[in-house]
C-alpha cells in the first residue's frame, strides 16, 4: 500500500508542477516581436567594443522600426549580467518620408564608404571605440557608410565631428530610437 501511496503522491506533485508551469506561461507569456517580412530599407549598426555594447536599428518600407541592443557583453558581473533588449515602433509616415528625402537630398550616396576619426586633440591621438555603419537600400539609393572612432560630447546622441550628412542622419536615427521605439522584450543572455 505504501508503494501505491508514494506513486499517487508523486503523480499529484508532478501534476501540480505541470499545472503551475502552464499557468505561469499563461499569465506571463514571452512577448513576441513581429519582424516584418523582407529586408529593411534603413539599417544602423553600432558597436562599442570596450563598453561591450552592440545595437541595430532597422526601418522597414512599411515604416516598422525594430531596435535590438545588447549590453554588458564585455565585463559582465552577477549584478550586471549581459542583457538583450528588443524594441519596436512605428514612426509617422511623414517622418519616414522626411528621413528618406534627407538621404536623397544630402548626397549620402556621394560619401566614401569608410571614415575614421583623425584623433587630433590636446592629448594626441584620442579616439573612441565607436563603430557605426549606416546603410540604405531604397529606390535608386543603395549605399552603406561606416564611421569609426568618433567622439561624442553628449552620451551618444550626436557625433559632431562625423562628416556631413552622416552626423545628421545618425542624430535623426537616434531620435527615432529614443522617441519612437518601445521596449518589447528584455532578457539576460
Amino acid at each position: 500500500m505504501t508503494g501505491k501511496m508514494r506513486l499517487y503522491i508523486g503523480l499529484l506533485v508532478l501534476g501540480l508542477v505541470l499545472l503551475g508551469g502552464g499557468l505561469w506561461f499563461l499569465f506571463k507569456p514571452v512577448p513576441v516581436i513581429d519582424i516584418p517580412e523582407g529586408e529593411p530599407v534603413i539599417v544602423m549598426d553600432i558597436l562599442f567594443s570596450m563598453r561591450g555594447e552592440a545595437s541595430q536599428l532597422a526601418i522597414y518600407e512599411d515604416g516598422a522600426v525594430i531596435y535590438h541592443k545588447e549590453d554588458n557583453l564585455r565585463m559582465s558581473t552577477p549584478e550586471n549580467p549581459p542583457t538583450s533588449t528588443w524594441g519596436k515602433g512605428l514612426p509617422q509616415e511623414e517622418e519616414l518620408t522626411s528621413l528618406i528625402d534627407f538621404f536623397e537630398s544630402s548626397q549620402f550616396d556621394q560619401l566614401d564608404e569608410y571614415y575614421q576619426y583623425p584623433g587630433v586633440g590636446d592629448k594626441g591621438g584620442v579616439i573612441s571605440d565607436m563603430n557605426c555603419t549606416i546603410s540604405i537600400d531604397y529606390g535608386d539609393l543603395h549605399k552603406a557608410v561606416r564611421a569609426f572612432g568618433y567622439l561624442t560630447p553628449d552620451r551618444d546622441m550626436t557625433y559632431p565631428d562625423m562628416p556631413y550628412p552622416l552626423n545628421e542622419i545618425y542624430r535623426r536615427l537616434r531620435i527615432i530610437i529614443e522617441g519612437k521605439t518601445e521596449e518589447g522584450y528584455h532578457e539576460s543572455i
